[in-house]
């Protein structure tokens, strides 16, 4: 009798264990999808950058990794990606007299174009005229001096001999005039 009472209380125990991790695991939040984990896209000069990279979201830990400017009809966008000390960084460069809220189409450097550089594997992933993009400006401010838009290109590494694809990229920031 005393078996059968600790073989019961042994079942009820795993019982109440088994369905409180289940109410712990509907109750833990979802992790975030790839998508999600790019900071939304706000037109106020918040000072952020991040697109998907092959996929992978691609976010500039603080304001300062993503520094701008629009001076002498050069628009120059750049951001780094910190994990260790800049690892990666982006840049768009327009060379545009009369920038305006529109869409901008990126192909050769040096006019017009988009870049990813990798500085640990030494890859430098540029837009030609076979390796496209586009910059759309949504909100450009010379008052309070604030662009904001949204991006997506592709770039080919001659060196790396490979093809990169940039998705969903997105800013909003401060530049210096």
């Amino acid at each position: 009798m005393k078996n059968l009472l600790q073989l019961l209380f042994t079942a009820l125990l795993c019982s109440c264990i088994s369905l409180k991790s289940c109410t712990l695991s509907d109750n833990d939040p979802k992790p975030k999808t790839e998508l999600e984990k790019l900071p939304p896209a706000t037109q106020e000069g918040k000072n952020t950058f991040g697109c998907l990279v092959d996929g992978k979201a691609w976010v500039i830990e603080v304001s300062t990794h993503a520094p701008s400017y629009y001076q002498v009809g050069v628009l120059s966008i750049t951001a780094f990606l910190n994990n260790n000390y800049f690892d990666q960084g982006i840049s768009i460069i327009i060379l545009e007299a009369n920038l305006t809220e529109t869409e901008y189409i990126l192909t050769e450097y040096p006019q017009i174009f988009g870049r990813l550089r990798d500085y640990n594997s030494n890859c430098e992933y540029l837009t030609s005229t076979l390796y496209t993009g586009r910059l759309i400006i949504t909100h450009f401010d010379q008052t309070n001096f604030i662009i904001s838009g949204t991006f997506e290109f592709e770039g080919y590494s001659a060196n790396c001999s490979k093809v990169i694809k940039i998705t969903n990229g997105r800013f909003d920031l401060n530049y210096a005039p």
